[in-house]
């Protein structure tokens, strides 16, 4: 006695086929508007001052008394600082907004007095927003296209407590 062929057998398989046409017609109007929307980024490139060990034992070893200070601007997020070594030689509240002029005109004031001197350095708050440091060090470098002291170096602002 012969048995019934099984059902299965006789069943057609089927081939699937995925269909990629919607997902490439959604690629084909998705890339063509990223790239008409992207935003070109405009690098800019803000040197530091590091000075190489060499240099820095080269300066220790020429002190000139003129040159031989620290000029410092010190950023808090209610006034700006200008330092000559210990000495507070302007301050100005910024908590209205942000005017460098007075900063700018005391900076030419003091490359005036010492040319050769070309460092100075910006101690922040943490606090600080980075147009603000950037405003600041572009004040500190150039006025009207004199170069005042484009050696720049970052710091940490120390706060005593007490």
């Amino acid at each position: 006695m012969a048995f019934r062929p099984s059902q299965r057998r006789t069943r057609p398989s089927y081939i699937l086929d995925l269909n990629l046409a919607p997902l490439l017609s959604l690629f084909v109007a998705l890339i063509p508007m990223l790239l008409l929307t992207a935003m070109f980024q405009q690098v800019v490139i803000i040197n530091l001052y590091l000075p190489t060990m060499e240099e820095a034992l080269l300066q220790d070893s020429q002190e000139d008394p003129d040159t031989d200070f620290t000029l410092a601007v010190a950023v808090t997020t209610t006034e700006i600082s200008l330092l000559r070594d210990d000495e507070v030689l302007l301050t100005e509240n910024i908590e209205g907004g942000l005017k460098l002029t007075k900063l700018t005109g005391k900076l030419a004031e003091l490359k005036k007095e010492v040319p050769e001197k070309r460092d100075a350095v910006l101690l922040l708050d943490s606090q600080i927003r980075y147009e603000i440091i950037i405003e600041i060090m572009d004040a500190i470098r150039i006025l009207d296209e004199e170069e005042l002291f484009p050696d720049i170096s970052l710091a940490d602002r120390i706060v005593e407590e007490g």
